[in-house]
This record gives C-alpha cells, structure tokens and sequence, in this order.
C-alpha cells in the first residue's frame, strides 16, 4: 500500500512543479524515498502473509487445473469424416 501511495505521489510530480516549483518537489521526493526504503529493509509481516497465501492458493489452482484430453488420431478422423458429409 506505501508503494502505491508512493507512485501516486510520484506520478502527480509535475503538478507539484507546477504549483509548489521545484523546491516543493525535492522535498516530496526525498520522504518518498526515504518512506520506500525503510519499507525495503523491513517489511511488513501482515503482507508477507498474504502474499504467500495468494501464493500458495494460485500454485494449487494451477497445479489442480483440469487437462483437455487427448484424442487418439483414428477417433479423430472419424469425427471429422461425420461432419463433413
């Protein structure tokens, strides 16, 4: 959620340019960055958790995910000869 909140800020940068000049946006910037890499160093127990539940939860969908079957060449043909009559 701070990277988000992170690139939202950045992504209104040139607004800030705009209004507050450039002093106001090197100001946004460095608590920006300062605020990500605190968040690098030691992240969140809480997302961590959730990350490896969707994790887990998609690898075991996928890994369950039903397979088409194979048809075996000679059924094939006779299908098709049925339906193009």
């Amino acid at each position: 959620m701070l990277k988000l909140f992170g690139g939202m800020i950045l992504g209104s940068m040139m607004t800030m340019m705009l209004l507050g000049g450039a002093s106001a946006a090197n100001q946004v910037l460095d608590n920006i960055q300062g605020l990500y890499l605190d968040q690098l160093t030691r992240p969140d127990t809480a997302t961590t958790l959730i990350l490896l539940v969707i994790l887990s939860i998609l690898l075991s969908a996928l890994s369950m995910w039903p397979q088409k079957p194979v048809i075996e060449p000679q059924k094939f043909i006779k299908k098709l000869r049925r339906h193009c009559k």
